[in-house]
């Protein structure tokens, strides 16, 4: 009888040519045994592919744990995790960004205490890396109650890519993302409510997230930032009704207060270039935050005079006032 894999590594693959033979070499150099890889090309428009299919041609012994979806058309980073969350048929599942990599011991190590500890979710510390120099950045992990307001409050990384999961908790899923911005936030924030048990934490920095200054995430165009705070408004309605749910609506209300006001930023840079044209735009995003954000707790004051400021529609100006007095000085 064919062992169940240990682990089911889903992998989107979009637009990241440059990129994915790094990713693939790390994920098939895994100490772990008995792994199951599932890429999902989202009609890729370059030769990403071709490279991973040259790449397996290295790993012979992989070839069998290997599985490659097939979208008909771009679908987005939320289907492709969703498509390969349904194949998947390991214990745990965990997700790596194709642009990214990992340790060769980073699926031993949490598989190891997952299972040690009987726990259905273990994370672990991370680099933010442009491909050279790697910062460390650690996870502020203390009781299920604060880790959940962290992740709503976005103080604590959403990221689905150093975050095992049992499959049977995922399996819980029955509302998937439908929207690619904070599709991992939305995830995470369901995981940890239906996680029963305490959520593992390994101090170790086991995944090499890469600063990407060509992500599709970080497009500038005025539509691109447009369609970004849509998405993201249509997976934080999601998070809200998964929170009156589960009665913890009141509970994280100033959370929930920064969490609306995170789809404003996707739009912001609009605003500082052109105030008149996009002022009306920020602030109809989510509008009952207008009055509650200067007055919620655990946001800084800086924060909060700022948006005042960007409320009334003064802080552009202000600010670039103070940019022409500091390049004086210079």
């Amino acid at each position: 009888m064919e062992k169940k894999p240990k682990i089911s590594v889903i992998v989107p693959i979009y637009n990241v040519e440059p990129y994915i033979e790094r990713c693939v070499h790390s994920l098939f150099s895994q100490t772990l045994d008995n792994i199951e890889y599932i890429f999902v090309n989202d009609c890729t428009p370059d030769h990403s592919m071709e490279i991973l299919y040259k790449i397996l041609k290295q790993y012979p012994e992989r070839e069998k744990d290997v599985h490659i979806i097939n979208h008909p058309y771009n679908m987005g980073a939320a289907k492709a995790r969703e498509n390969g969350i349904k194949a998947a048929t390991g214990e745990y599942i965990i997700h790596c960004d194709s642009d990214d990599w990992v340790d060769t011991d980073m699926y031993r190590l949490l598989y190891e205490k997952a299972k040690a500890e009987n726990l259905n979710m273990v994370m672990c510390d991370w680099y933010e890396t442009d491909g050279i120099h790697h910062t460390p950045i650690k996870q502020n992990l203390d009781t299920k109650a604060d880790f959940l307001k962290g992740l709503i409050n976005r103080s604590i990384s959403g990221s689905l890519c150093y975050r095992l999961v049992s499959r049977c908790l995922y399996m819980e899923i029955t509302d998937f993302p439908k929207a690619h911005m904070m599709e991992d936030v939305n995830y995470a924030i369901q995981l940890t409510i239906k996680c029963k048990n305490r959520i593992g934490y390994l101090p170790l920095p086991l995944y090499y997230y890469y600063c990407n200054c060509q992500s599709v995430c970080r497009e500038a165009s005025d539509d691109s930032c447009l369609k970004r705070s849509e998405q993201a408004c249509t997976n934080i309605d999601q998070i809200i009704n998964i929170l009156k749910e589960n009665n913890l609506e009141n509970k994280y209300r100033n959370e929930l207060v920064v969490l609306k006001n995170s789809a404003r930023v996707f739009v912001w840079p609009l605003y500082m270039r052109d105030p008149r044209k996009y002022r009306k735009i920020w602030r109809s995003i989510y509008p009952e935050i207008n009055k509650t954000y200067p007055f919620t707790s655990g946001i800084s004051s800086n924060l909060k005079v700022i948006f005042f400021l960007a409320n009334i529609g003064i802080y552009p100006y202000i600010l670039r006032i103070i940019r022409k007095i500091q390049r004086r000085k210079l």
